[in-house]
């Protein structure tokens, strides 16, 4: 939404409400009392929505008569919430605009502060993991195999002085992997969250005989290199310290909205190609985006 947008979108809002209520009045008793209740709930949806949108236009708390914005973080992104009533509020998460802060990712500082929140943020994530899942914690080299699974069940594993290979071939609601060496990710599998932070290199591979690796939310952080190869799909964010490589080129890989892929050490962002599926995670200064809306 343009800057400026956001006054006629609420003054458009409240104006309709009116007329709603208008036409409420000639109804019978019995209905218009359920009428109005629908229309007060769905006048608080409207207001925290409206609160939120002008937080993002950078309104001043207080300027509407709006229920008042809280900002936390979901990941490696920033959460907005407004309160709809006692038990449920309206969630937004959000990143940097690509367009006011790519060009600022030539700076070793900001790639260093998006690094080291990245890096932070991930090992709590993985490490401190919620009921029922639990974090497995095992030595030395490791593989994990499952050939036409079908499901395969969510996992939490930390791998100490070793390497971990995940050869899958279904679906994994949630994968968390954290290594003290390299992470292999190959197979033909349907991932909808994967969280891997490795001290060595991380490698995503699909595979034209096997089929490919698709990843509908990705956290995956390496403190040496990620190599991310043809036949993988993904949306989220790969940061490491050296290079991110697409080694069958960027064009073979499909990065969907929001995806964000980074090297600490390194000023040649591979961003160029897919610029409109770019989104910058909430560890710089800059002007949000929004890209999922949710009632909880």
């Amino acid at each position: 939404m343009k800057s400026g947008a956001v006054l006629p979108l609420v003054l458009g809002i409240l104006l309709a409400v009116t007329f709603l209520l208008t036409s409420l009045l000639q109804m019978p008793g019995g209905v218009r009392r359920i009428a109005m209740r629908s229309v007060q709930k769905q006048q608080r949806i409207y207001d925290a929505e409206s609160a939120l949108i002008a937080y993002l236009e950078g309104f001043p708390e207080g300027y509407f008569k709006f229920p008042k914005v809280e900002r936390g973080r979901l990941g490696p992104w920033a959460e907005l919430s407004a309160s709809v009533d006692s038990s449920r509020s309206i969630h937004v998460l959000a990143g940097i605009a690509c367009d006011s802060a790519c060009n600022m990712l030539k700076s070793p500082k900001l790639r260093r502060e998006i690094y080291e929140g990245f890096k932070q943020q991930l090992n709590q994530e993985i490490m401190l993991v919620k009921p029922p899942l639990k974090l497995e914690i095992k030595s030395g080299n490791r593989r994990i195999s499952y050939q036409n699974a079908g499901r395969i069940p969510s996992k939490a594993l930390q791998v100490l002085d070793g390497d971990l290979t995940l050869d899958l071939e279904g679906k994994i609601p949630s994968g968390r992997f954290i290594a003290d060496g390299s992470v292999e990710i190959r197979g033909n599998a349907e991932y909808d969250t994967l969280r891997v932070y490795a001290r060595g290199p991380i490698y995503i591979r699909g595979s034209l005989l096997r089929g490919s690796v698709k990843i509908r939310f990705l956290e995956a952080f390496s403190e040496d290199r990620i190599e991310i190869s043809s036949g993988v799909e993904f949306s989220g964010v790969a940061i490491a310290r050296h290079e991110v490589a697409f080694p069958n080129g960027a064009d073979k890989v499909m990065m969907l909205y929001p995806s964000f892929v980074m090297a600490a050490e390194s000023a040649n962002l591979p961003l160029d190609l897919k610029l409109d599926s770019v989104l910058i995670p909430d560890f710089i200064a800059g002007d949000l985006q929004l890209f999922q809306w949710s009632l909880q």
